[in-house]
């Protein structure tokens, strides 16, 4: 009875070891990203990335935002980034913070804003700006690459 409960404890031990160093050795981004807008492929200076950890998409925020047709705004010493939208929309972001102000509502994002040394842009959560700003975002996996496409009527 001991040594069955030794060899499972044992075997416990070994497998989750294993698994330990399996997800160490996955990278903690993942590049493979195809983003369009309104059916255009965009590319974009500063590559666009999913987080594993917490898998969000993250973009450019001048990269989603202009794309769409809005204006961006950055105060360095605030470290907060405000969109406008054509209809009078406003998004207020701030790096490292998971709260969001869309027209004054305070709002909660899945992940905050971040602004990397490298590539030295502020990046934000895609599908929660896209959307707030009043597009869809669509996607799907296809050999190790996500495919997104954003949509904003006109």
């Amino acid at each position: 009875m001991l040594r069955k409960a030794v060899n499972t404890l044992l075997f416990s031990l070994i497998f989750f070891l294993i698994v330990d160093q399996a997800n160490a050795a996955l990278p903690k981004y993942l590049y493979n990203l195809v983003i369009k807008v309104n059916n255009v492929e965009v590319t974009s200076d500063a590559n666009p990335y999913i987080e594993r950890a917490t898998n969000t998409t993250y973009v450019p925020i001048r990269f989603v935002s202009e794309n769409l047709g809005e204006t961006v705004n950055w105060n360095r010493e605030k470290k907060e980034v405000t969109i406008r939208s054509e209809d009078g929309k406003t998004v207020r972001l701030t790096i490292g913070s998971k709260v969001a102000y869309v027209n004054e509502q305070q709002k909660i994002l899945p992940s905050a804003p971040v602004m990397p040394v490298s590539p030295n842009r502020v990046m934000v959560p895609l599908r929660f700006v896209s959307e707030v700003m009043g597009a869809t975002v669509d996607s799907s996996k296809k050999d190790e690459t996500l495919y997104v496409n954003i949509t904003k009527a006109n």
